[in-house]
Order: C-alpha cells, then sequence, then structure tokens
C-alpha cells in the first residue's frame, strides 16, 4: 500500500510539474532568412522573454548558433567554421549587477578557457560627438519580414495611458510618465518614432544591399529581434527617465536592463530603457544637459538592441555599430556598417579590429577601447593590430599616441605611416605637453597600455598605474577648470577604463 502511495504521489508530482510548465506562455517565432521555404532562424520565449536561439548562419540546414537560457545562466554555442563541430561556447551566469562571464574554444571535443570575468549588466555609454548626422536611405526596405515595413511605413503611434504612470506608445513600446514630464509630450515620442524609423530603415537598407545570401550578418537576427519586440507579443520595452539612484556620471546618457534588472520603485521589470533624468527640454527646442535630439535618438535605438541581449566588450559590438552607422556622421559610416552587418570570422578577426578602431576614430565613440582594453591578453601582436591599437587610442589624445608609438618603438615596433594613421601620427609628433603631470599621466597610461598588449600582464600594469596615478585625482583637476582641465577630463574617463577593465 504504501509504494502505491508513493507511486501515485510522484505521478501527481510529474502532473503538476506538467501543468506548470503550461501555464507558463510559450511562443515560437520562425523565420526564413533567405527565403528558400526552409526555416532557418528560430526564437522561442516563455512569459515574454527569451529562452533559445537557434539559428543556421550558412543555409546549409544545420543549426551552427544555439543559445539557451535557463534560470540564470545563459548558454551560448557556435560553430564559426561550419564543419558540424561547435568549437566556442559562452557561459553567463547572471548574479544580479553583474554576470561571471566565460568564454571557451573548443577543438577535437575539448575545452578551453580563455575569457573568465566579470562584467556590468548595465550597459553605460559616453555620447557621440556632435558632428553631422548622417541618414540611411528610406526606400530600399527588405521585403518579406512580416510587420517590419509595415511598421515603418503606417507608424503613427497614439499614446495612451496603461496605468502606473505608464502610457502605450505602439504595440511592445511603452513610456513611462517621467519621460515625458522631463522631455516633452510631444517632443519624446517624436524622438522614439525617429529613433524606430530611422534605426528600422536603416537595417532594412543594410540587409537589402548585401547580396551574399550564402552567409548571413547580424542584420537578420536584429530585424527578426525588432519584428518580435513590435509585434507587441512579448514583454513591452519600457522607457524611463526616472531612476536617480543610478551613478549618471562622466557623460552617461542611458543603459538598458538585462534579464534580472528590476527598478521595484516603479514596478518596471526588463526589457527597459533608462534614460538619464536629469536631461530636460530647453526653451528652444533642444536639450538641456544632454545630447543633440539626432544623438540622443541613437542612443535610445542603441539601447533598445542591449536589450535584445548585445553587449559591449564580448562577440562582435552590434550595438555601437549600428548605431554610428544609422545615426552617426558620414566618416565614421562605412566602417560602422561594417560592424553592423557583422560578417567576421569573430571579435578576434584583424579586420573587425580595425573597423572598430576606425569607427572609433571617426565618431568620437569610446567602442574601440572598450574592446580592446577587454580582450587585451587575447588580441594577437601582429603590425595591423599594433596599427589598430594605435589608432583605437584616438579618443585619449595626441598625448597618449604620442607616448604609446614611442614606448612600442622602444619594444621593437614601429608604427606605419600609412592613410589611415598618417593625421595621427603628425598629431602624436607635434603634441608638446601643458604641464609635467599632464605628461607623466600620459607616459604612465601609455606604459599600461603596452604592458598589458605587449607583455600580456594586464595585472601588472594595473598595479603600476594605480601606484602613479587613479582617475579621481584628474577628474579633480578638470573640475577646476584649469587650463589642462580638458585634457585631465579625457585621461581620467581612459583611467577608469582601464581601472575597470584591465
Amino acid at each position: 500500500m504504501r509504494a502505491k502511495l508513493k507511486y501515485y504521489s510522484l505521478i501527481l508530482i510529474c502532473l503538476l510539474a506538467t501543468a506548470e510548465l503550461f501555464a507558463q506562455k510559450s511562443q515560437t517565432f520562425e523565420f526564413d532568412d533567405n527565403k528558400d521555404k526552409v526555416i532557418d532562424n528560430i526564437f522561442r520565449y516563455v512569459d515574454g522573454a527569451l529562452v533559445e536561439h537557434l539559428n543556421d548562419r550558412n543555409y546549409d540546414q544545420k543549426y551552427d548558433y544555439k543559445m539557451q537560457v535557463k534560470g540564470n545562466i545563459t548558454r551560448i554555442e557556435a560553430d564559426n567554421d561550419f564543419d558540424g563541430k561547435f568549437d566556442r561556447l559562452e557561459i553567463i551566469s547572471n548574479k544580479g549587477a553583474s554576470s561571471q562571464y566565460q568564454l571557451y574554444d573548443i577543438n577535437d571535443g575539448k575545452k578551453k578557457l580563455i575569457v573568465d570575468r566579470e562584467i556590468s549588466n548595465l550597459d553605460h555609454r559616453e555620447t557621440l560627438s556632435n558632428e553631422s548626422n548622417i541618414k540611411c536611405s528610406y526606400e530600399n526596405f527588405l521585403r518579406g519580414l512580416e510587420g517590419v515595413d509595415d511598421f515603418i511605413d503606417n507608424f503613427d503611434p497614439i499614446i495612451s495611458r496603461i496605468g502606473g504612470g505608464v502610457f502605450e506608445f505602439t504595440p511592445g513600446v511603452q513610456i513611462h510618465k517621467s519621460c515625458l514630464d522631463n522631455l516633452g509630450d510631444e517632443k519624446f515620442p517624436r524622438m522614439l518614432r525617429n529613433a524606430l524609423d530611422k534605426g528600422l530603415s536603416c537595417l532594412s537598407d543594410l540587409a537589402s544591399q548585401d547580396k551574399d545570401k550564402s552567409m548571413k550578418g547580424e542584420i537578420s537576427n536584429l530585424l527578426n529581434f525588432f519584428n518580435i519586440q513590435l509585434s507587441g507579443k512579448v514583454n513591452p520595452t519600457k522607457f524611463i527617465c526616472h531612476n536617480k539612484n543610478y551613478n549618471w556620471s562622466n557623460g552617461v546618457v542611458g543603459y538598458a536592463s538585462t534579464s534580472e534588472a528590476e527598478i521595484k520603485s516603479l514596478g518596471i521589470k526588463h526589457p527597459f530603457v533608462s534614460l538619464n533624468p536629469k536631461m530636460e527640454k530647453s526653451f528652444f527646442g533642444g536639450i538641456k544637459n544632454g545630447p543633440s535630439t539626432d544623438e540622443l535618438e541613437g542612443v535610445m535605438f542603441h539601447e533598445m538592441i542591449h536589450n535584445f541581449g548585445y553587449r559591449h566588450g564580448t562577440g562582435v559590438d552590434t550595438s555601437y555599430g549600428c548605431e554610428a552607422c544609422c545615426f552617426g556622421n558620414d566618416k565614421a559610416k562605412k566602417y560602422a556598417c561594417n560592424i553592423c552587418v557583422g560578417k567576421y570570422k569573430d571579435e578576434m578577426d584583424s579586420a573587425y579590429i580595425r573597423d572598430m578602431a576606425l569607427m572609433s576614430k571617426e565618431s568620437g565613440l569610446v567602442s574601440a577601447e572598450l574592446f580592446l582594453y577587454n580582450n587585451i591578453e587575447r588580441i594577437p601582436v601582429n603590425q595591423e593590430n599594433i596599427e589598430s591599437f594605435f589608432i583605437g587610442l584616438a579618443t585619449r589624445g595626441p598625448g597618449v599616441l604620442q607616448e604609446f608609438k614611442k614606448q612600442m618603438e622602444q619594444k621593437g615596433y614601429k608604427i606605419r605611416e600609412t592613410s589611415e594613421t598618417k593625421e595621427l601620427i603628425r598629431d602624436a609628433k607635434n603634441y608638446r605637453p601643458i604641464n609635467s603631470f599632464i605628461a607623466k599621466v600620459s607616459e604612465a597610461y601609455a606604459r599600461a597600455l603596452v604592458t598589458s598588449f605587449v607583455d600580456k600582464e594586464p595585472s601588472r600594469a594595473k598595479t603600476a598605474l594605480r601606484m602613479q596615478i587613479t582617475s579621481k585625482s584628474l577628474f579633480e583637476i578638470a573640475d577646476e577648470n584649469a587650463r589642462d582641465s580638458q585634457f585631465a577630463a579625457k585621461l581620467g574617463r581612459g583611467v577608469s577604463m582601464l581601472e575597470e577593465l584591465l
């Protein structure tokens, strides 16, 4: 009798577990990206959150990319040489404010750990430089992706109140009242419309220009993600301008949530985009305490891409690439659009490193530095990468470039004068430090980079840097508005990245 009770109890437990599983709302979205009548991209959601993504990137009817989320663990497997065997494994363990990121190379079934570090779950950025805005073509749209083209053509959202200070903007996107209060009932919805309109039109245009259907880049995935998001069938993205508890220092404009993020005071959970609450509409229609309207539209689109799971510092930086491609300046567009399309073997591809460096140089973004410092031990020391590193330091100014070039030459490496480096070499050669302290900082900064990159000893480099200088002392000089405050602030932001990422 006791055995029967145990048997029936086991059946009851199984039935209850099954009932609970089916109580969760499961949805599957399937796409035929190359229009050959074979599904090659599958996204599975449970209760509005992505739990699995299967992708056939070379259209051979075998899934060579698999992403699965179980609890706080995200597991990503990839076959990058398309030989039928997974050669790359990423494991992301969500710990709340941060995640543990592990990257493995797989060879003959054996795993080798090559990256093991903690990464922030709050992705934030510096603003773009105030240069002319580019607009991708609005005419050539990729046909066949359900919803995206109709959305662009017919997009005329009506703001409607949902409750709790939240308004529906369009299916899949909501606005918290704080954004309307800070940036205007008319201005903020118009900016958000422009962000989606410009961004989606640009991505569709890039996809239509891509004639190589034998291998897909990242554009199809991005368009599919937006298609799913704007269907209104998954958890909506919320835009808020209220989070005053976040550290908004050093020019941070906004950040995107990750799967476990929540703002309890507002009852808002992932996915959301939080914008700096200090930004307000100016009397003349611009934005006080913030970037230009065009730049803020790019930031909003950038952060929505983060909501889909794209990060800085791991893999190809799709968020920065697509933002600079669709909202940046003309000089950066070529390199940024290459990154947005993303047809590289992996992030160690020298072509990717060069495109990242040139995009950052021409746009003023810190994306190249974030990538270089995050991956400094892995990047091969060869002539092309050395010059890409030099180009990527353009945002830190001629003083750092001068010292980096000098110290690399002491190691036996020469920065060649090419069309891409000529201007920077000239600026570095002609630079004269404002004072001895700034000169000391530039030297220490470059030495930390050379020790980390060439000698592959970032821990020793960080220790030596901290013994000589900290970002705090540089920001103190910047706050004094002294003659060298601009250089101090630029170096301070760089040292902050080194302190965090090396």
